[in-house]
């Protein structure tokens, strides 16, 4: 491959191991690491989720529809023109986020007001998904049941989007988000 970097050259090893990468030796393997279980973990605890409520007596139905969409599409459909299997696997993300914990923030200078109460500057707040995919029934109904249809509804949809929080938002959010 003459003039052509080898794929090697753009493997996360080489990228954390570059010239002037401050980086030990130690500190590129934990990366590796938590790069893999990151990717590889998460995966498969929202799929094993996702099958199990599908596999549900009552979501009988959002099974078949499922099936019916991916009968109907060609090989090559990219998964983006999918609806329904977009909304299957957002509502299996909204109810049962494979990254449970809290995401801690510092308020930011001046502090903040929200919801009516002031948060001064430097307090460490938190939420996690879990919760935020439940407080706000009118915009998630029935919040404990697995429901994708919600995610096909025109009323609301902004405001699920908005609050839909599996993979954290901001620059410090999941970078597997798309």
């Amino acid at each position: 491959m003459a003039g052509q970097q080898h794929p090697e050259a753009h493997s996360l090893v080489a990228r954390l191991t570059r010239k002037g990468s401050p980086l030990s030796h130690m500190q590129v393997a934990a990366e590796c690491k938590d790069h893999m279980a990151a990717g590889i973990d998460t995966t498969g605890d929202a799929l094993c989720f996702l099958m199990w409520e599908l596999s549900q007596p009552q979501n009988l139905q959002f099974q078949d529809r499922l099936h019916m969409e991916l009968l109907s599409t060609s090989d090559d459909t990219p998964l983006d023109k999918m609806p329904y299997i977009d909304a299957v696997i957002k509502e299996a993300l909204r109810c049962a986020p494979p990254i449970p914990m809290s995401f801690p923030r510092y308020v930011p200078s001046g502090g903040r007001t929200i919801d009516g109460y002031f948060i001064p500057e430097n307090t460490i707040v938190s939420c996690q998904p879990y919760t935020v995919h439940r407080f706000n029934e009118e915009v998630f109904p029935e919040p404990d049941r697995f429901n994708p249809e919600r995610w096909l509804e025109e009323k609301g949809f902004n405001d699920r989007n908005r609050l839909f929080f599996a993979f954290g938002t901001g620059g410090r959010g999941c970078t597997g988000k798309k």
